[in-house]
């Protein structure tokens, strides 16, 4: 019993600090990603942390059980290297109590992980969506600072200003320049703007509009030094709306994992297949991490390593590549995803884990 909590402590520490390592990594590239498109103004500024903390769903799907595979080989390799295993397996302690204590193991990571894809996970896209919607519609959260450029389309905005009145924000000393080019005449044709003062609008169709007051626009053909002058009252500029490049599911992800069930659309049931396979992932790779982490006390600790995270991609592909599929229509809903599971089952754990012994009799006979 004094062993079982010993091993047991020791996976479950190394799998926690290993999901910590890899979440940072994995939420620094988030971080970055998320960050650029701050940068560049399809972000606004202040909700780039929610995002951030929107995104931990998403990250978890993989590294749960990666954490497990990773913890289980990791600890049990260190222990066969420093000789631990030999004492244990003399105290009564046999490869069975190793898979039992590593599938309870799998047990709390699948309880987690489907707790994560089933439900935390489509919440977050559902809160991400509709945040990101809101900053968009809403005037307060538009990239637009005093003393800075800012690019709308065809247009080039430089504010002097900018009062920020219960989230509608006043303009003040506005200049706009636009380019237009003239395929006609093969010449560029340039506007420039001024205006005292602006303010932002917004019409029924949620259209975001910048209301300029109060200025003179001059055009040039680019060829000639006159400039033509115009005076206006008011002139609106419409704010361009930028669409998300992986925006294309974001309907599905976003749905929650019930209504998926309930769902006869093919594409909702691929979804809801993508979202249990992580589940059936964590037996997968505690029954496949047992065999590879005995390994003998000369070969070093990452011995299997190498062999272990192939064998981990390849899982990963696998999936990948039968949710194209049925995605594409070549296959059928079912078995869909499950038959990667079961395919490992038979041409991997089943020979990680039968005894050698018994298949040199096999072969004898």
């Amino acid at each position: 019993m004094i062993l079982n909590k010993y091993i047991f402590k020791d996976i479950f520490k190394v799998q926690i600090v290993t999901l910590v390592v890899l979440l940072s990594v994995f939420l620094c590239q988030t971080i970055i990603k998320i960050l650029g498109k701050a940068s560049v103004g399809n972000i606004p500024i202040d909700v780039v942390s929610e995002l951030i903390v929107y995104s931990l769903p998403s990250i978890g799907f993989i590294l749960l059980p990666m954490s497990l595979y990773v913890g289980i080989i990791v600890s049990l390799s260190r222990m066969s290297s420093d000789s631990e295993m030999v004492v244990m397996r003399s105290s009564g302690l046999s490869g069975v109590s190793f898979m039992k204590i590593c599938l309870i193991l799998a047990l709390i990571t699948a309880i987690a992980t489907g707790l994560n894809c089933l439900y935390f996970m489509p919440t977050a896209n559902q809160a991400k969506n509709a945040l990101t919607d809101s900053s968009q519609n809403n005037p307060k959260y538009l990239p637009i600072e005093s003393g800075k450029f800012t690019d709308f389309g065809d247009y080039s905005l430089y504010i002097h200003e900018v009062n920020d009145e219960k989230g509608n924000k006043q303009l003040g000393q506005v200049f706009v320049i636009k380019t237009v080019k003239a395929r006609a005449i093969n010449s560029t044709e340039y506007e420039f703007l001024t205006a005292l003062s602006g303010h932002m609008s917004k019409d029924k169709t949620g259209t975001q509009w910048v209301v300029l007051e109060n200025g003179s626009l001059y055009k040039s053909d680019g060829v000639s030094p006159e400039l033509e002058k115009v005076d206006f009252n008011t002139l609106s500029i419409p704010v361009p709306y930028s669409d998300e490049e992986d925006s294309k599911d974001n309907s599905l992800q976003s749905i929650s994992s019930a209504d998926l069930y309930k769902s006869n659309n093919l594409a909702a049931q691929i979804e809801l297949q993508w979202r249990v396979a992580p589940v059936f992932a964590c037996f997968i790779f505690a029954i496949m991490a047992v065999p590879l982490s005995m390994i003998n006390p000369r070969q070093g600790k990452f011995a299997r390593l190498g062999p272990a995270i192939i064998l981990f991609v390849c899982y990963y592909l696998a999936i990948l590549s039968i949710r194209n599929l049925l995605n594409s229509g070549k296959i059928p809903l079912f078995p869909g995803m499950y038959i990667v599971p079961v395919i490992f089952l038979i041409f991997v754990l089943i020979p990680l884990n039968v005894d050698k012994n018994f298949l040199k009799s096999f072969k004898k006979k």
